[in-house]
């Protein structure tokens, strides 16, 4: 193990019960429920992806811009005053980097959002990049966000471990080559069995980190 990507939503940070329930929420209001096939698949995707996806698979009559106009607010109020970390977070952070490893993180979120809450936390005293979906040019469903962000930190894919409660994420990191490590959610536990049988390494709390 040269460097380690973690995930940041339902890995560092507690949230995507909100992420599933504002999504779900917001698609109420124009008399839609989601299914659980389109949330799942929603979780490798940025907000933008997310959003165009939505609105050409229910095909909505909203124009892009007002469709993230009225999901941007309410993020950037949930990131500011609300999430928490996960237990452990920083803990695992420090031990890491004390031990000279490359830390990064690889989110779907957008850069403005994930910033509020890296930095609300200091985060960002730990990693040596923020990747996301919007500026890497591919989403975490791709083998190239992968290979795009090894590429960059320099780093052989064999050296590299992925941290992430997402099994489409885990599953796509492992055929690009990385070491893969599951960590569980209670808001992804449907397909806990997924993660344990894929994955080499899988976890219910960042501090058994340092037994791999």
């Amino acid at each position: 193990m040269k460097a380690i990507i973690f995930d940041l939503d339902g890995t560092l940070v507690d949230s995507m019960g909100y992420w599933r329930r504002v999504s779900r929420d917001f698609m109420k209001t124009k008399g839609i429920d989601i299914e659980d096939s389109v949330q799942h698949k929603m979780t490798t995707m940025s907000l933008n992806t997310s959003l165009r996806y939505l609105k050409d698979y229910y095909k909505l009559s909203e124009s892009f811009e007002e469709l993230y106009n009225g999901f941007s607010d309410t993020v950037i109020d949930f990131y500011s005053n609300k999430v928490k970390l996960k237990d452990n977070a920083l803990e695992i952070l420090k031990y890491f980097k004390d031990r000279d490893k490359k830390i990064v993180i690889g989110t779907s979120t957008a850069k403005h959002f994930a910033d509020i809450v890296i930095k609300k936390y200091g985060i960002d005293n730990y990693i040596e990049g923020l990747y996301t979906a919007d500026s890497v040019g591919h989403i975490k469903g791709e083998e190239k966000f992968f290979t795009t962000i090894t590429s960059e930190i320099k780093e052989d894919p064999r050296d590299v471990y992925l941290i992430d409660d997402s099994y489409l994420a885990l599953r796509t990191a492992k055929s690009a080559g990385l070491e893969t490590v599951g960590i569980y959610d209670e808001n992804s536990k449907d397909k806990w069995h997924l993660v344990v049988e894929e994955n080499k390494y899988s976890i219910t709390n960042l501090i058994e980190l340092k037994n791999i």
